[in-house]
């Protein structure tokens, strides 16, 4: 580009102008910001000054290429040590980081955090969080899961990553929720709505009330003749891949009793024996069905 400004409607076009333009540079804005730049980060971080300044220099040119002035804060932000945060499948972990912001995982969640003066970025590999945002206007708060990016200022809510689709339910507050690039539109959500991104794109689902996100928080619950459909959607959040009711009729069966939230897959086995139906798992769901 050398000195030039940006041509934001020339890559437009180019992106426009077959259709694998689009998905091989989202493909490669991904391996640029992800955990193949941290290896390399620290690969040659251990090689001696002049081959961590060759390191930075090139990263600069790279990203002085793709954003310009925005390239500063992104250098900072890949360059900060991440902290690392995990909790084994069936547990529950809080962890309050630097700001105040709180962090409840679940479901065998990973997270990467990085703090700089510009940004507040988690990085969620897989499972399950809710988050309570500190409020910071100069320094929103961004979550990277799979091929989708959430952002918020000072909010509660929740994130869910499983194979093939995100899903964010919004406790207070608003985010913003879309994939991870410059070039799609995100959606906005507030308190009580939920959202999924999948296959199918990124759409909107039934709201719920603030008091039923990520209520496995509290890894116990107790029913008393609650919808089963109720008992399904509190274990979704922590199920490893999602749980359909073939059935409609099951959907309303009266459920009472001490629910385990963060083992979906242990006592939905149960339910089915005290409930009468039947549980089929492939390699995309888990389906209840009468027989």
């Amino acid at each position: 580009m050398g000195d030039e400004a940006f041509d934001e409607a020339a890559f437009d076009a180019w992106l426009a102008g077959d259709p694998l333009c689009r998905s091989t540079y989202d493909a490669m804005w991904r391996r640029i910001m992800g955990s193949d730049m941290d290896a390399a980060l620290q690969a040659y971080g251990r090689v001696g000054g002049s081959g961590h300044a060759w390191l930075v220099g090139g990263v600069t040119v790279l990203l002085v290429m793709l954003g310009g002035y925005k390239s500063l804060p992104l250098i900072a932000l890949y360059l900060a040590q991440p902290q690392d945060y995990s909790v084994v499948d069936g547990k529950v972990r809080a962890v309050t980081l630097a700001d105040g912001t709180q962090l409840t995982l679940g479901g065998g969640a990973q997270v990467k955090i990085r703090y700089t003066r510009h940004d507040r970025v988690v990085e969620l590999t897989q499972g399950t969080l809710f988050a309570k945002v500190a409020h910071d206007e100069e320094r929103p708060f961004r979550i990277d899961t799979g091929n989708a990016r959430i952002v918020d200022v000072g909010t509660s809510f929740e994130v869910s990553n499983k194979p093939g689709s995100i899903r964010v339910a919004v406790a207070s507050g608003v985010v913003r929720f879309g994939r991870n690039g410059w070039f799609d539109a995100p959606i906005q959500l507030q308190a009580r709505q939920v959202a999924i991104l999948d296959k199918a794109g990124l759409n909107r689902i039934a709201d719920v009330k603030p008091e039923e996100v990520a209520r496995w928080r509290g890894e116990w619950i107790e029913y008393r003749g609650a919808p089963l459909r109720q008992v399904i959607a509190d274990l979704q959040s922590l199920s490893p891949l999602p749980i359909d009711i073939a059935d409609k009729g099951l959907a309303e069966k009266p459920v009472s009793g001490r629910i385990r939230l963060t083992d979906p897959v242990g006592q939905l086995e149960n339910l089915s024996i005290t409930h009468a139906f039947r549980v089929h798992k492939t390699e995309r769901a888990l389906t209840i069905s009468k027989s």
